[in-house]
């Protein structure tokens, strides 16, 4: 019976691990376009950006708390951004100025 309770007892205490770790979601750029163009997320959650494309892309964000900027991404290149703070993204590709991503960060 101890087994039992140390596993319960290691799985209660890891709980707020995996809240902190976050989930991760994937953007796809392809046909310069990001898929999906708006996503909803949480604090702690991260974005795979993968371009599935055959030209390379160049994204980043400017908004405010939120800036990020992933450097020239060639083709098949995986990059994560994490978010830490709640507020909303606009994140755009600065080679192909219609790529156009809105994310929502939630606490």
């Amino acid at each position: 019976m101890r087994p039992l309770f140390s596993i319960t007892t290691l799985a209660i205490l890891l709980m707020p691990l995996a809240a902190i770790a976050g989930t991760d979601y994937t953007v796809s750029q392809k046909g310069k376009k990001f898929r999906p163009s708006e996503i909803s997320i949480n604090v702690g959650d991260s974005i795979i950006f993968v371009n599935d494309d055959k030209t390379r892309h160049n994204v980043y964000s400017k908004s405010t708390g939120l800036e990020f900027k992933i450097k020239k991404q060639k083709p098949g290149d995986r990059n994560t951004i994490s978010f830490d703070r709640a507020g909303a993204a606009e994140v755009r590709c600065a080679i192909h100025p219609k790529m156009k991503l809105v994310i929502t960060i939630s606490e």
